[in-house]
């Protein structure tokens, strides 16, 4: 793998965990609505983060997928960059809907997700790359 490559995924990976710590910063905050919000909004970008940073590592590994997050999670899944690629496509689908609408019992619900499920999937993830990087 070239040194630009190499950069490339670093710099990706180096977005990602500045994404994750951002939103560990909100998730450590007492929830009121203006959190949650907060809370809503850094999980998309780390998602995107995340996403995107899969795809580069794949990539430059040789694999061949559209990029799109939809195209990636099933490759990262198969490559064991992530243990359940079920949960990440929930993930991605509620990235998806908190683009569209504000729903404040939806919103409740997401903030919670985040906590018990997201937060953990995004420190899974960052650990794996860090044993590959």
């Amino acid at each position: 793998m070239g040194q630009e490559k190499i950069d490339r995924i670093d710099l990706q990976f180096e977005h990602f965990q500045k994404a994750l710590a951002r939103l560990q910063e909100a998730l450590a905050e007492p929830e009121s609505s203006f959190i949650r919000d907060s809370i809503i909004k850094r999980f998309e970008v780390t998602f995107e983060m995340a996403w995107k940073t899969m795809f580069r590592y794949l990539t430059n590994k040789g694999e061949r997928m559209a990029s799109k997050a939809w195209d990636v999670i099933p490759v990262a899944f198969e490559s064991l960059l992530i243990t359940d690629a079920g949960l990440w496509d929930k993930m991605r689908n509620f990235r998806n809907d908190t683009s569209h609408e504000y729903n404040e019992l939806r919103a409740i619900e997401l903030a919670a997700y985040i906590r018990s499920h997201a937060e953990p999937a995004f420190k899974a993830f960052q650990s794996e790359m860090l044993k590959r990087i």
